[in-house]
């Protein structure tokens, strides 16, 4: 019977190519998963300024307002700031959530009252998902 020489089969030739391509392999999975804007280790979040967030919630149209230190969030229909100042309307309502970030103050306003007032009405309201798309995953407005 012959005896294959070891060295020089074809399967041990595989495992030599093998133990390169599998590093670089792995490398280039990371890479992929490292660059794609999906989140997978979490619910997706993006940060305004002062802790306040945006976050995608129950499917790829409804978004929640989510303030530091309180439980949840405000399922918001549209959204508007302008430092320090962040407005939310809560899904079907009337009123406005009025967010200080330079002084962590949280009121709530009319419609009415928003629109009479000079400075609110100069911020630009636009629904939650086209903001959505201004913000930065990595990095808040200010």
């Amino acid at each position: 019977m012959k005896q294959i020489d070891r060295k020089f089969s074809f399967r041990a030739i595989w495992s030599r190519k093998l133990q390169y391509l599998c590093p670089i392999a792995f490398l280039t999975v990371l890479v992929w998963l490292c660059s794609c804007d999906a989140n997978l280790f979490g619910p997706e979040s993006r940060e305004i300024a002062g802790g306040c967030r945006l976050k995608r919630v129950d499917g790829p149209d409804q978004f929640a307002l989510t303030i530091p230190y309180e439980d949840g969030g405000l399922i918001i229909d549209e959204i508007g700031w302008r430092e320090p100042l962040i407005f939310a309307r809560a899904l079907g309502s009337q009123y406005w959530d009025v967010i200080n970030t330079a002084r962590a103050q949280h009121i709530r306003v009319s419609d009415l009252q928003r629109k009479s007032d000079p400075i609110s009405q100069s911020i630009q309201m636009k629904s939650a998902e086209i903001a959505w798309g201004e913000l930065n995953r990595n990095k808040r407005l200010w």
